[in-house]
């Protein structure tokens, strides 16, 4: 894959997030204030439907690009796009705005497996590194950014009226995308996945275990590091007093320290151990949202978030890298496309346990149970390696030698 073609996928991923972030924050008040609802419940509603959505189509988006080459599928998901965020606006009702939603998810869920596709193009494992920790860059900057143009724009007559600026952005993409990327190198690529998966097929035993090893750790990864998010600036304002900009520079550090933590990282230490680093940086994690459950200093409990975010960062990046580093990673995107709804699931449950967790417990209780899910994490990725065949243990000690295409 060119430079060209990654730059361009890295911008398309780039708009695509802060488009889906940039009002998220503060759908309550806008569906309270624009569609006379109810915005604590539509919104909660309205997440749990998006995320079923995306769990269904993702992986039938990596079905069709087994059939089709992605490229020519680029065009058309962003046109939809596009189309459905002019729509978005136009609306008077909470209904209509959510039909239309999950409509456009129905096509955004196909730009997502660009990230996969393009890791799993990587020549060898420094391009493999260096694309994960990129993408990892690029969301936590979607994150920053559209934190902070979101305060910026939910404060205008007609916040809303921000998507016609990504619908545009999405048709300049589309028209873009025909320019991109080059047909041949298309065709060479899927007639090499096509080898290549004639070959995995002697291995699917292996595989399976690993898969569902690595599809447990995800899951119980994904509600660890998210189940503390619905109530933690509660949990600010109930501990310290903050007030809602401190609270806000708080939820928000981690992604910062990542951002900060891309330029200082030495890439090199990634490319080889992924689960002696996955392993030790979540159990670290784990030990520090435990800590954090007690912390009554301000300062600690900032010194703490810090190194949350450094080790969140890192511990990620190495989750994403063991699933292309492993066997599992051979399928990519159909195989990251079942990753990736297991995600949503874990992001669908996090609000729920996370509410268990308070009614039953108190506030610190998440802090309690995500420490807990991910020292469970640990302990799956170290209970599948036990299982894996003692040749691919081997191969992952000598860093996976063999290198795969899409």
């Amino acid at each position: 894959m060119t430079n060209r073609e990654k730059g361009f996928i890295y911008s398309c991923l780039l708009f695509t997030l802060i488009s889906e972030m940039l009002l998220s924050p503060f759908y309550p008040q806008l569906f309270s204030d624009y569609f006379q609802v109810d915005g604590v419940q539509a919104t909660s509603f309205f997440i749990i439907c998006c995320r079923l959505v995306v769990i269904v189509m993702t992986p039938l988006w990596a079905m069709i690009w087994k059939l089709r080459d992605f490229q020519k599928c680029i065009p058309i998901l962003l046109t939809a796009m596009g189309g459905c965020k002019i729509l978005l606006p136009m609306g008077h009702t909470f209904l209509y705005f959510l039909i239309v939603s999950l409509i456009l998810l129905c096509f955004q869920s196909g730009i997502y497996l660009l990230y996969p596709t393009l890791v799993a193009a990587s020549k060898n494992e420094e391009e493999k590194v260096r694309a994960t920790t990129t993408y990892l860059w690029i969301f936590h900057g979607s994150v920053v950014v559209s934190g902070m143009a979101g305060s910026f724009m939910v404060n205008q007559p007609f916040p809303f009226d921000s998507y016609y600026v990504f619908a545009f952005i999405d048709f300049v993409f589309a028209i873009a995308s025909g320019f991109v990327f080059s047909r041949n190198e298309a065709m060479r690529k899927r007639g090499c996945v096509k080898k290549k998966e004639n070959s995995v097929k002697r291995k699917s035993r292996r595989w399976s275990v690993e898969f569902l090893g690595y599809l447990l750790t995800v899951f119980l990864f994904y509600i660890g590091h998210n189940a503390i998010r619905p109530y933690f600036t509660v949990i600010l304002d109930d501990r310290f007093g903050l007030t809602k900009q401190v609270s806000s520079l708080l939820y928000v550090l981690p992604s910062i320290v990542a951002i900060v933590l891309q330029f200082l990282l030495p890439k090199r230490c990634l490319k080889t151990h992924m689960k002696a680093i996955f392993i030790s940086l979540t159990g670290i994690t784990g030990g520090l949202l435990i800590i954090q459950s007690a912390a009554r200093s301000i300062w600690l409990f900032v010194f703490i978030r810090i190194l949350y975010g450094m080790c969140f960062f890192v511990s990620l990046a190495a989750l994403d890298l063991l699933f292309f580093q492993m066997g599992i990673g051979k399928k990519a995107p159909l195989s990251y496309s079942i990753v990736s709804s297991m995600q949503n699931v874990s992001l669908l449950l996090s609000p729920m346990a996370a509410l268990m967790m308070v009614q039953h417990n108190g506030l610190e209780a998440p802090f309690l149970l995500c420490g807990f899910l991910l020292l469970g994490s640990t302990l799956s990725i170290i209970v599948s390696s036990i299982h894996m065949d003692p040749s691919s243990s081997n191969s992952m000690k000598r860093g996976v030698e063999r290198r795969e295409n899409l």
